[in-house]
């Protein structure tokens, strides 16, 4: 340990003569460094020795430090002397040094204290090799944490830079990378299908053995063959439950793929666009089966007008006439051709009535008959005709 102190602090001095503050940190590490390697190991019994040793070479690289320091002092001196009146540039690059030197004393003397002040309190010996021991494997846990986390990160950085390709490239389609990852999903399901069939074939004669060597364990004790025989329904019933999930799931992904594969259907605005157009056509409808409804009640209340005065008509000629055909008898002829009018005005208005009620009916029929299946239509049409004649001649008479 001491050749490996004289070894560095002489080649700490070659550093020290370029730069003093660089070549006091760097002294200051080493001998750390020189007495951790001493500590653990020497025993004991050495480790005091060596305590004395640093200690004293601590010392003496104070000296030595502070000899540097006011040779380095008295150079900057000399030097801002002779470049009094130089630039301002340059009396502060001076003052930089100094203060630099400063410092680096500074460190020195803070280092030894707290050296000294560990080296006093902590334990010699075991208890510091099993801290230290516990520190680096906290520290390699930590790295090896820390690795795998990087790792991760770069994967997943992998993965954002094929993504970003992939959407990025011109070239190809991505129904061509949807087909890809569909194809490699499709083999990975069959690799996964022939691994199960592969374990099954396995896995059966593994159970039977199993299950022999159960029940000649178990042969002798009552209790262990019932526990037995209530394992194997529960596992029986496992097996049950996780063939039925993987029916489930086969059926799932079926009616996933029948889900993807039909039509899409229309948007949800488009199905709201024609409710409007339906809501605006029904009140277009309303409006006109008001308008028309209303034509209705005018027309029938004209009618009923029209047919009360040509009943009063009626009866004032009627009167006339008939007291006209008291006194001639021509105007009993007048009376009886009269009454004859009458009368065939009234059939030709029923038979009008009757012709527009058939004709309901027989757009009704024809309704009804558009409405029936193709199957139901194989009817007689002759036997229809038929019928229909009969009606018409029955409403005629």
């Amino acid at each position: 340990m001491v050749e490996r102190i004289s070894v560095s602090s002489k080649s700490e001095k070659v550093v020290h003569g370029k730069n003093p503050s660089a070549g006091i940190k760097q002294k200051f590490h080493n001998l750390l460094s020189s007495f951790e390697d001493s500590t653990e190991k020497e025993n004991d019994e050495k480790a005091a020795d060596d305590y004395s040793i640093v200690e004293s070479k601590l010392n003496g690289f104070k000296m030595e430090t502070q000899t540097s320091r006011i040779g380095s002092t008295r150079d900057d001196a000399s030097i801002t002397q002779a470049r009094i009146d130089g630039s301002n540039s340059v009396n502060d690059e001076l003052n930089c040094v100094l203060n630099e030197n400063k410092l680096a004393v500074e460190e020195v003397d803070a280092g030894m204290a707290s050296f000294g002040n560990e080296e006093s309190s902590a334990p010699i010996g075991d208890e510091r090799l099993t801290v230290s021991k516990q520190k680096e494997k906290e520290l390699v846990d930590e790295v090896t944490i820390r690795t795998s986390e990087v790792e991760h990160l770069e994967r997943e950085l992998e993965l954002m830079k094929a993504a970003a390709e992939t959407a990025f490239d011109n070239q190809q389609s991505i129904d061509v990378y949807l087909d890809q990852l569909t194809e490699q999903v499709h083999a990975k399901r069959d690799h996964f299908s022939t691994l199960e069939s592969e374990w099954d074939a396995v896995r059966k004669p593994l159970e039977e053995r199993k299950r022999t060597l159960e029940e000649s364990l178990y042969s002798n004790n009552s209790d262990a063959q019932v526990m037995l025989q209530k394992l194997r329904e529960v596992q029986q019933e496992e097996r049950f439950i996780s063939s039925e999930i993987r029916k489930r799931e086969e059926e799932h992904s079926k009616l996933l793929a029948d889900l993807e594969n039909q039509q899409k259907v229309a948007p949800r605005k488009s199905y709201t666009h024609r409710i409007e157009e339906i809501t605006k056509n029904s009140r277009k409808q309303d409006a006109d089966i008001e308008r028309i409804l209303k034509e209705t009640r005018e027309v029938q209340l004209e009618s009923n007008s029209i047919q009360e005065s040509l009943h009063r008509t009626y009866a004032v000629a009627d009167e006339i006439v008939f007291r006209e055909a008291k006194k001639d008898p021509t105007g009993l002829q007048v009376y009886k051709l009269l009454v004859n009018i009458h009368k065939g005005f009234e059939q030709i208005s029923e038979k009008i009535l009757a012709t527009d009620r058939i004709r309901r009916e027989v757009s009704d029929y024809e309704m009804k008959l558009a409405a029936t299946p193709s199957t139901s239509r194989s009817l007689d049409v002759s036997k229809l005709q038929s019928d229909f004649d009969g009606v018409i001649i029955r409403d005629d008479e």
